[in-house]
């Protein structure tokens, strides 16, 4: 088997996969830092905040079943609109993790 007939062979299903799988294999490690309004100090002061990967899972999968709930169906597509910010990433893996294909608005 040549090397490109096995890398196509061997290739993850999809992006959803690949973001269950590292879940699973690092469900505590650092996945995202994202700032955040501060609590304290000047207006428009920030902060950065962590997400593990479980933590991560937990919102994503949150979004897939909310849009599941709403009547979405696989390979139906959603439209994101936004900003770019840790939400927008939440709802991109939350699309792909229920099935369905997200649409950029610009």
């Amino acid at each position: 088997m040549s090397s490109v007939q096995y890398l196509l062979e061997s290739r993850p299903h999809s992006v959803a996969h690949l973001f269950l799988s590292r879940v699973e294999a690092t469900p505590d490690r650092e996945a995202y830092r994202h700032p955040v309004a501060a609590d304290h100090g000047a207006p428009g002061a920030e902060e950065w905040r962590s997400l593990t990967w479980a933590q991560t899972a937990e919102r994503v999968k949150a979004i897939a079943a909310g849009l599941l709930s709403l009547g979405l169906r696989p390979e139906e597509r959603v439209a994101i609109s936004s900003s770019t910010r840790m939400e927008w990433i939440l709802a991109d893996l939350g699309v792909m993790c229920a099935g369905t294909a997200a649409t950029a608005v610009y």
